[in-house]
């Protein structure tokens, strides 16, 4: 009589790959210890583009500096709520945004506006044909539009 027997590849290795690979969830954005958590900036053009600077700490003290064809414009400031940092987390996890670290441009093309995102030490350039990370830029527009911004005055 022969004795069935797992392959190697067994629950114990299925369930500590499993746990290895929940190491890069969106837990991973939150955790992390760089200042600021998160920056988000998006450069002038020749045309109506936004432009504007914003600054998220760990703790969630949001900074924001609009500079043109925004709302609000000038120096502000919040506090973002842990579920608005979660969902800003959830984003990146999403599309991916560890591995799409990088600077997308190409300095033979004018009049583009570019994108800054540096998350959690991870850090994206998008000038020019840059990653499809439009999720992420969504949920980042989205709490810049519904954030209670307060004038700092400076």
């Amino acid at each position: 009589m022969t004795t069935w027997r797992a392959p190697f590849f067994s629950m114990g290795a299925a369930t500590l790959l499993f746990a290895l690979s929940g190491c890069a969830g969106p837990k991973t954005y939150l955790a992390s210890d760089d200042e600021p958590w998160l920056v988000y900036e998006r450069t002038p053009c020749f045309g109506p583009c936004p432009t504007f600077e914003l600054e998220v700490d760990r703790t969630g003290v949001a900074r924001f500096h609009g500079r043109r064809n925004v709302k609000p414009e000038g120096n502000q400031v919040a506090n973002w709520s842990e579920q608005d940092m979660q969902a800003v987390a959830d984003a990146a996890h999403a599309v991916n945004f560890r591995t799409k670290t990088g600077r997308y441009d190409n300095p033979l093309v004018t009049d583009l506006p570019s994108k800054h995102i540096r998350l959690a030490g991870h850090d994206v350039v998008d000038r020019f044909e840059g990653p499809d990370i439009e999720a992420l830029y969504s949920v980042l527009d989205s709490l810049l539009e519904t954030t209670e911004w307060i004038p700092t005055g400076h």
